[in-house]
């Protein structure tokens, strides 16, 4: 039992499933979204060991595409969540401990 109304409840699983979606998405391309030529630097050079890194084609447009969409969707959640009026209710830190209960929601329980 929770003592927040449904529908910031959703607010904030509906963050927490975009900010998952743009976590898989960026993990999945490790690779910067814009080309970018390699770069190797030897011992002698200011570094004690080799280094590189290989040239990156970057994103295709559709993938810089599906990034903006995933980071605009969560641009529009967040002050969902926090402009609710419930938050209107409370103060200080028991405004703080709420928030941090919400964000929390559907952890399993550490009891």
């Amino acid at each position: 039992m929770n003592d927040f109304p449904d529908d910031l409840v959703q607010l904030q699983r509906d963050v927490h499933a975009a900010t998952a979606e743009l976590k898989r998405f960026l993990d999945a391309h490790p690779e910067p979204p814009e080309p970018v030529p390699g770069w190797q630097d030897k011992p002698g050079e200011g570094y004690w060991r080799d280094r590189q890194r290989d040239p990156s084609a970057g994103w295709s447009d559709e993938d810089k595409q599906r990034e903006k969409q995933l980071r605009q969707r969560l641009h529009d959640l967040i002050p969902q969540v926090h402009t609710r009026p419930h938050w209107d209710t409370l103060s200080g830190p028991d405004l703080v401990a709420a928030r941090m209960k919400l964000k929390h929601i559907d952890d399993a329980d550490e009891d």
